[in-house]
């Protein structure tokens, strides 16, 4: 009876902990920065920090997909990341840190899930902003592993309210508008 209290409480807390960090698809109350700034993060030890390194280049490939606007690439990055996202051992955090994890590990798996049920680049895009949004929180607080990560935004996205990615280069190939606005956005910051 105590364990089941205990894992309901957490359950509640995580909840509370996504509910308090989450922006939302339209990113209307993301960090601005008014300058490019530089994130270092020891909140995790570096086992897992190389596994969250791990989903985020995994990642990447799900990006160039949207950058070239193909739908059934898209659907497949998905499943590589929630292969990905299954490797991370949540035995490696604990405390807040691991609640701040399962908050954000739900929120991943069902943009992901989103993206692989959908050919439509709209909603799969949609997903994308929401997945970008909760993997750099994942990376900001808990660190990429040794690797740069930059934040990118295209102000235009979402209908004008904007959106977010990762990547792994400082140039911008926007995957919220592919060929249509490739270069349009600016990297916001830098995560290590």
């Amino acid at each position: 009876m105590k364990n089941s209290i205990i894992i309901t409480s957490l359950i509640l807390l995580a909840g509370s902990a996504v509910a308090q960090h989450d922006h939302g698809a339209g990113h209307t109350n993301a960090p601005t920065h008014s300058k490019k700034e530089t994130v270092h993060s020891h909140r995790a030890v570096p086992e897992f920090q190389v596994q969250l390194r791990g989903v985020f280049t995994t990642s990447l490939q799900l990006k160039d997909a949207l950058i070239s606007s193909d739908a059934v690439k898209a659907t497949l990055s998905a499943s590589e990341i929630k292969s990905a996202l299954s490797k991370v051992d949540l035995a490696l955090l604990k405390d807040e840190a691991l609640m701040d994890w399962m908050g954000y590990l739900k929120i991943l798996n069902e943009n992901l899930e989103r993206i692989a049920g959908s050919n439509d680049l709209v909603l799969q895009r949609q997903a994308f902003s929401s997945f970008s949004d909760a993997l750099y929180k994942s990376l900001k607080e808990f660190g990429a592993g040794g690797i740069m990560v930059y934040y990118a935004q295209c102000p235009m996205a979402n209908n004008n309210s904007g959106a977010y990615w990762l990547s792994d280069s400082k140039e911008i190939r926007n995957p919220y508008f592919g060929s249509e606005m490739l270069t349009c956005g600016k990297v916001k910051e830098t995560i290590q």
